[in-house]
């Protein structure tokens, strides 16, 4: 049976949290002391002016300035509007915001400037589990959409989770979703088998969205030494996850290299001699690398070439397979006969943050 882990540890640094399966990091978030993420929240903005072919400025209390989305009706300069962070600057990019104001759990997701009832298209249930559901959200304001989750997590779970959710909702500003949340938003529907925690922060992190979202997994917690992290060889890991190669069996290799524009992944060969071999087992590491390294946008492939059109269909399935239960939306397009491969993957939350 496998060993399902959460590792939340705090230091000086600040504050990771991890998913760790059989001792294999499959999930990271960092929260860094010196660069610490708004991503996710919500503040008042001033818009500045609309640029014709880029969309409308707006400007932030301190001064920072973000790109709105372009959903809903053009605001006029000077308009005072709520936002939220969506993504961070990259380069010379500013960073974006958006109106349609979202408050995400690990089930629902909580909309307050919206109405209704939806449920996520990855979600599989019957007719009597979304007869359950329904009621829990029935005549609260704003729109509420059950994601795929859903399924997994009890009715005493959802009902502090929702009760979390539009109080938050009804706040004029909304701080950042901390490293633990993240994960645990993404990666806790279906329970950890434990959370280790190290440090005062970490633990009182922890207990903190326990009561608020999930008071039924507050017994899984466990406070253990500080260390956390390199008992489980994590900070390994992550310290992996600032390299462009990453090495696979036989000496096979990928090599990982963004841009502002997209990412460019290269399967190499090395001494290995059965390229089908070596493009199935890079599509399952890149499924894995995309998540660890938060990449997305557009990403593009570089399978090693001269496989069958079969064979070139098999490694489609098997990288979609990869990114099956990715959190982050997925697209891919077929193989072309050079062997590339154009993916897109939807960009959420901040970037990793690797300070240490």
């Amino acid at each position: 049976m496998s060993d399902r882990l959460f590792l939340v540890e705090s230091d000086a640094t600040g504050l990771r949290a991890a998913l760790v399966e059989d001792r294999r990091l499959q999930a990271i978030e960092i929260d860094g002391t010196r660069h610490p993420t708004r991503v996710g929240s919500v503040a008042a903005a001033t818009v500045l002016r609309t640029v014709q072919g880029l969309g409308t400025i707006v400007k932030l209390a301190d001064g920072t300035e973000l790109l709105l989305d372009r959903g809903g009706p053009t605001p006029k300069a000077g308009d005072e509007i709520a936002v939220q962070l969506t993504h961070p600057p990259r380069g010379d990019k500013l960073g974006t915001a958006t109106r349609a104001i979202a408050c995400t759990g690990r089930g629902v997701v909580h909309l307050p400037l919206d109405l209704g009832i939806k449920f996520s298209r990855r979600l599989e249930i019957d007719e009597a589990r979304r007869g359950m559901l329904e009621p829990l959200v029935a005549g609260k304001p704003g729109a509420w959409i059950f994601r795929c989750g859903a399924g997994h997590i009890d009715e005493a779970d959802f009902a502090a989770e929702i009760a979390t959710l539009a109080a938050e909702g009804q706040g004029a500003e909304i701080a950042a979703p901390d490293a633990f949340r993240r994960l645990a938003t993404d990666w806790a529907a279906e329970p950890p088998d434990r959370i280790l925690t190290a440090g005062l922060a970490a633990r009182r992190t922890v207990e903190r969205w326990c009561r608020a979202f999930a008071p039924s997994v507050e017994a899984r917690m466990e406070p253990v030494d500080a260390g956390l992290f390199d008992l489980y060889d994590v900070d390994e890991a992550v310290s992996a996850l600032g390299e462009p190669r990453v090495m696979l069996p036989g000496g096979a290799s990928l090599v990982i290299e963004p841009t502002e524009a997209l990412t460019v992944i290269d399967v190499n060969a090395g001494p290995a001699a059965n390229a089908l071999s070596v493009n199935l087992t890079a599509a399952a590491e890149i499924g894995r690398q995309l998540r660890l390294r938060h990449i997305g946008g557009i990403v593009v492939i570089d399978f090693i070439s001269g496989t069958q059109p079969r064979e070139r269909e098999r490694i489609v399935e098997a990288l979609k397979s990869a990114v099956a239960d990715d959190p982050s939306q997925t697209y891919i397009l077929p193989m072309s006969a050079l062997g590339l491969v154009e993916m897109t993957r939807e960009r959420r939350g901040p970037g990793l943050e690797l300070e240490r």
